[in-house]
């Protein structure tokens, strides 16, 4: 599809806090959420029907979200302050005591503003050329185009290489098992954490972006250069609506603070696993892995080294030459309990590998089949394959709560119960 020369919207109705606008000539739908005096929620959907009906990513105020997820739309948890808006022209004005928005009508293209106490501050603008992707005139992507200044800097991303600064940089989230990345180019790796922070080095005022979108994505800070559209950066998502949350600062820390808010705490680790850990693959794929396990304890106590844990890799669940978690190699450990003991009368703590995926041929797969505990594929219905380790496996639908709970057990049963002091999810 071509573009539009306008993209023109319509405000519709004010609702619990959530301004409603229609676009005249399309199916696109813009809702503006005023979730507290900070945080200002924008989501844009084809149509009035929600892409993905819940979310994983936000418990406002909460530990965690509850593992059946959170219903997209769901307020709860906020305070919904008060607010103001107004429409002067083209121009629709929102205000908080702390962030205001002026949304050209045309084309939806939002600038924020921060109120630092004495006046307000333009911290952020959409691209004025084409800021989002109506109706498929870039494809079937999400895009979302902002300003960019050179002045500026990005931090987040979660787990990714290079300067801490990530402007100029390209970055793609998608979960891979990078595994011996490269600390200064290596991309995607493990994580998918779509948020960054924004701090402009003259003024000093930091904001954040969190995208609440899980499928595959990139953010470009500036790689991307068209000198049809000035200076931008951008988000792009394969599958799903535009759903963000704009966070204000003024702080980095205020920033960081409030996205923990939004999105759940981090559980306090116990103190010993915030000493040295060691790990290996090595040892677990030794055909004598129990062997050379404790005689790492035996050498930590030869050197003098101090070592509170150990990451079991997860050659300890091979069945020949793969990998089948919840399943003790007993060629390679035959006693499990009394290596674990070992490594507790040294004080030091295991932590065992488990991943979330199902080879085809592992002892459970057709049971959790029959059960309908994997995550299927749309159209077949039948378990949805990929490349995992040594073979094609499905992974576990945590959606489920019985799933969930075949899940507790597992660990309980197999770990737990053999003394193992911690899990480590890895391949997730």
């Amino acid at each position: 599809m071509s573009i539009k020369e306008t993209y023109m919207f319509t405000f519709m109705k004010e609702e619990k806090n959530v301004l409603h606008f229609h676009l005249n000539d399309g199916h696109a739908h813009a809702k503006i959420f005023i979730l507290e005096e900070d945080i200002i929620r924008i989501l844009l959907t084809e149509g009035e029907a929600l892409t993905l009906e819940k979310t994983w990513s936000v418990a406002p105020g909460q530990i965690d979200v509850p593992w059946e997820g959170r219903h997209r739309l769901d307020m709860s948890g906020f305070t919904l302050p008060q607010y103001e808006f107004q429409q002067v022209k083209d121009v629709f004005i929102v205000k908080t005591g702390k962030v205001k928005l002026h949304v050209q009508l045309n084309g939806f293209r939002i600038s924020w503003f921060y109120h630092n106490g004495s006046e307000w501050i333009n911290v952020a603008n959409d691209r004025q050329t084409q800021g989002y992707n109506f109706e498929g005139a870039f494809g079937k992507d999400v895009y979302h185009y902002l300003q960019r200044d050179v002045q500026e800097q990005y931090f987040g991303f979660g787990e990714k290489t290079g300067n801490v600064d990530k402007h100029g940089k390209r970055y793609r989230m998608l979960n891979i098992d990078a595994m011996g990345y490269d600390a200064e180019w290596s991309d995607p790796l493990y994580k998918h954490i779509p948020f960054y922070i924004t701090r402009h080095k003259k003024t000093g005022i930091s904001y954040g972006m969190f995208y609440d979108n899980l499928s595959a994505s990139i953010f470009d800070m500036g790689s991307e250069l068209d000198n049809y559209h000035g200076l931008y950066r951008y988000y792009q998502a394969e599958k799903g609506d535009l759903d963000y949350y704009f966070i204000a600062g003024p702080k980095i820390k205020d920033v960081v603070e409030t996205f923990s808010w939004l999105t759940g705490k981090t559980i306090l680790p116990p103190k010993w696993s915030l000493g040295y850990s060691g790990s290996t693959m090595s040892y677990t794929d030794a055909p004598n892995a129990q062997e050379q396990l404790k005689n790492f304890v035996r050498l930590c106590e030869e050197h003098d080294m101090l070592c509170d844990s150990f990451q079991l890799s997860s050659g300890y669940t091979s069945i020949g030459d793969k990998r089948y978690v919840f399943n003790w190699d007993e060629s390679k450990i035959p006693a499990p309990k009394e290596m674990v003991q070992h490594f507790h009368e040294k004080d030091v703590r295991l932590c065992a590998n488990i991943k979330p995926c199902l080879l085809k041929d592992h002892p459970y797969f057709d049971e959790l089949q029959e059960k309908d505990m994997f995550i299927v594929n749309r159209e077949t219905q039948k378990p949805e394959m990929a490349q995992f380790w040594d073979d094609i496996g499905a992974y576990l639908d945590f959606t489920k709560r019985q799933t969930f709970d075949w899940w507790k057990a597992q660990i309980t049963e197999k770990l737990l119960e053999y003394g193992i002091d911690s899990t480590w999810n890895d391949n997730n």
